[in-house]
């Protein structure tokens, strides 16, 4: 590219290198080359080349799972597309658009936006025209089947196999079948379901792709026992497991596992076949995700039926029952936490930008008004009156610029401070880190990560002012434990998150056995009443173990520190998990410490210990 290269093409070279940085996690590179894309922004290019940028912008936090930045550009940029013309640029920022609304679960706004893209593609022909159509059609069909419209889906699906085949387009074909199985399967036409997984199997074993032939033989071996179809279940099962044991692919295996203890526990031995599905069914208890467990209830539940041992059936629906209903207080909470958090953001922005038109206002009216005096004196010098006037007019404009002045800096100071207890926000954080990125050569520091036991209880039980009034409280114990140079941040809800500056360990240790007798050695006294508080957490070193921070991020890094805080939690409250080392090289615990936690300390990969309050 040179100087003569137009401006949307310049746009699109630089959101590919854009891209090329990000899908492969090149943090420090993905930055720069997103610094460089929006300074375009400041040359006003069209319509077409903004709308790509924006959504460049777009893509980027919904990688690094930002969905609140997201919807804030996803607002100005459907605004944006009523000028843009460029088919490409719309296909694209519309299948964003549709990819952003199917995350979010708004499948009414993702299929309007999948439609318009559509209609984008018909304008044009050239050799990803095909790509693109399929690739949208998944997308629609992924919806309908979200959705459980079933026959739609399926319709969908059976078509895009068509166009695959008539393409020759035999890559894809395999994943083509793993989503139209689970459609089928939805619909409980199981012997389509059997035959369109055997097809997909054959391709799997074609493209020597394991993961995906286990994923094909355990579905198969489902559909079996949805007929009942036992010795055929056992048969492709105990083949799977066969196959998986070398992958170290414990998912998988505790499925296989599980299945084959169903079958067990239904045809041979049912105490044994139990304790298997309860063996693999306690992996999933300690993954901690409550959809997942909820789903392997219902066959304990199947299971206690068939053996007619309705004691343990009725404890185990009422379990799922419990669960069910804790899931739907949870998408609740979530729910209306993000709607605040996204109003918040765009009142705040909103704020801002009413704020910066003042002020250019206020210059201008400032410029206007030198001019007018110069014009002034050159004819009326002698009028002393009017020139105390014109004096008396500036002093008045400077004091009002002043006032402003101090608006901006107040109103940057509450940017990133929390209203209810005034510590820190999330903003002044990723403020900090950012900062951070930029030094040479980062200081160490800690993370600890810490949350209010039984907090929903209190707002329940004594109301949401005393909840108010218990977080003021813990927020002052805390600020009161901690150095001038470390922060004290409301990270979220009765979550806080502690930056330290103590190098050493028996610090650190020091301070957490403090800071849990700190909380709990006094109850929190409001209106008469005595509420009793702890808490929980979870810590970790930044850097992490020597590993660079652009290859483990801080967030990455604070991700191990919230799985440390649950395990505090599921294992009685009223402690701190720290994380403090590791006893193997990164790239073997890498897989472990991203969602398994509990794994990197059971296969002895991390230095580990608990403090107990």
């Amino acid at each position: 590219m040179n100087e003569q290269t137009p401006l949307e093409t310049r746009v699109r070279a630089q959101t590919y290198l854009l891209f090329n940085f990000l899908y492969q996690r090149q943090e420090p590179q993905t930055q720069q080359a997103l610094d460089d894309l929006l300074a375009i922004k400041q040359q006003q290019p069209g319509a077409n080349a903004l709308a790509e940028i924006i959504a460049a912008e777009l893509e980027v936090h919904i990688q690094r799972n930002q969905l609140n930045e997201a919807y804030l550009l996803a607002d100005s940029l459907s605004e944006l597309l009523a000028d843009a013309r460029n088919p490409r640029v719309l296909y694209w920022v519309h299948a964003l658009l549709g990819r952003l609304y199917r995350i979010d679960g708004q499948y009414d706004k993702a299929l309007v936006h999948y439609d318009a893209a559509l209609v984008a593609l018909m304008t044009t022909n050239d050799e990803r025209t095909l790509t693109r159509r399929s690739y949208l059609n998944l997308q629609i069909a992924l919806v309908h089947s979200e959705l459980q419209n079933w026959q739609r889906a399926r319709q969908l699906m059976e078509e895009l196999v068509s166009e695959a085949k008539q393409q020759n387009q035999t890559q894809i074909l395999p994943d083509l079948y793993l989503s139209l199985g689970y459609v089928l399967a939805g619909q409980k036409d199981y012997t389509a379901a059997e035959a369109i997984n055997k097809q997909g199997l054959e391709g799997a074993r074609q493209q020597n792709n394991q993961l995906l032939a286990l994923t094909f033989l355990n579905n198969l071996g489902s559909i079996y026992i949805e007929h009942k179809d036992y010795p055929s279940a056992r048969q492709v099962l105990t083949q799977a497991l066969t196959e998986v044991l070398p992958l170290n692919d414990p998912d998988n295996e505790q499925i296989i596992r599980f299945n084959l203890g169903y079958i067990k526990a239904i045809q041979d031995d049912a105490e044994q076949g139990l304790a298997e599905m309860h063996q693999a069914f306690s992996y999933y208890q300690q993954k901690g995700n409550k959809a997942e467990i909820e789903g392997y209830l219902t066959w304990f539940a199947n299971a206690y039926r068939e053996l007619k041992d309705y004691q343990k059936l009725a404890d185990t629906l009422e379990w799922q029952l419990r669960l069910r209903e804790e899931i739907m207080s949870e998408k609740r909470e979530k729910s209306i936490s993000d709607l605040q958090t996204r109003y918040d953001m765009k009142a705040q922005t909103q704020r801002i930008t009413i704020l910066q038109q003042q002020n250019e206002l206020q210059q201008q009216l400032l410029e206007n008004k030198q001019l007018q005096q110069r014009i002034t004196l050159l004819f009326i010098l002698l009028m002393s009156l009017a020139a105390v006037m014109l004096v008396q007019l500036y002093r008045k404009v400077r004091r009002s610029n002043l006032r402003l002045r101090e608006m901006n800096k107040q109103l940057e100071y509450q940017s990133i401070r929390d209203p209810l207890t005034g510590l820190f926000n999330r903003r002044a954080m990723q403020e900090k880190m950012a900062k951070r990125h930029q030094e040479p050569q980062a200081e160490h520091c800690s993370l600890l990560l810490l949350d209010i036991d039984f907090f929903k209880h209190i707002n329940d039980h004594y109301g949401h002012a005393a909840g108010d009034a218990v977080l003021v409280e813990i927020s002052k114990r805390l600020s009161a434990l901690c150095q001038e140079n470390e922060l004290v941040i409301r990270w979220g809800g009765e979550e806080f998150l502690l930056v330290l500056q103590r190098p050493q360990q028996t610090a650190i240790d020091s301070l957490c056995q403090t800071l849990l007798r700190k909380v709990s050695e006094l109850p929190v006294e409001f209106e008469g009443k005595t509420i009793p508080v702890t808490i929980s957490g979870g810590f970790i070193n930044l850097p992490f173990a020597g590993v660079p921070e652009h290859q483990f991020n801080w967030e990455r890094v604070l991700q191990v520190a919230d799985m440390a805080l649950y395990l505090s939690k599921v294992n009685g409250r009223n402690q701190i998990n720290l994380v403090t080392g590791l006893r193997v090289p990164f790239s073997e615990a890498e897989p472990h410490l991203q969602s398994d936690l509990s794994g990197a300390i059971r296969e002895q990969m991390i230095h580990y210990h608990t403090i107990a309050g």
